[in-house]
């Protein structure tokens, strides 16, 4: 990750189900602070050689750079697919808002995970 107080983790999931369920386990374990969970998106890669077209979840989750393997893997075990999408992401602290990166911060640190 980066020097920076906060994570941020870009995944996609196959529906709204999977992206909520995972959400709410790594929130209760106070591995993030935060998840967004967005509309439907459409992925066009390949996958075993052949060119796919999927829709899915896009879901952001905000952490501690301090939690951000941890929670990477537990997303990873929760995930429904073979190869999840779970990338980090450095986040640039100028410019970015000092109150809410200490609140991300504080949010994962005062809870256990």
């Amino acid at each position: 990750m980066t020097d920076s107080p906060m994570g941020l983790l870009y995944t996609t999931w196959p529906d709204i189900e999977s992206a909520e369920s995972a959400a709410e386990a790594v929130l209760a374990e106070g591995l993030c602070a935060c998840a967004n969970i967005l509309g439907e998106s459409r992925s066009l890669f390949r996958w075993e050689g052949e060119m796919r077209r999927e829709r899915e979840i896009i879901a952001l989750f905000k952490t501690s750079s301090g939690k951000a393997a941890a929670l990477s893997d537990r997303l990873a075990r929760l995930h429904p697919y073979d190869e999840p999408c779970v990338i980090a992401l450095g986040v640039n602290e100028t410019g970015s808002a000092p109150g809410f990166l200490a609140w991300v911060r504080g949010e994962v640190a005062a809870r256990p995970g």
